[in-house]
């Protein structure tokens, strides 16, 4: 899966994966310019057994702070 991940979702770059205690499994941390390499890659993921995912997009606090 990785691999068809990384072959159809040039756009998307792992930063960090983590295994969690609690309601999920597995937290990765990923970037990508376009919204819809992550959507891409979450449907991928999705169609290899029975994964349920939850996609957050997320703002560097600077970011966030200047829009303000």
């Amino acid at each position: 899966m990785s691999s068809r991940i990384k072959k159809e979702c040039k756009g998307v770059t792992w930063k960090h994966s983590f295994s969690t205690l609690g309601r999920f499994d597995v937290v990765d941390i990923v970037e990508a310019d376009d919204p819809k390499d992550i959507e891409r890659a979450v449907m991928i993921i999705r169609s290899h057994g029975h994964s349920i995912t939850e996609t957050l997009v997320a703002t560097p606090w600077k970011e966030f702070l200047a829009a303000l």
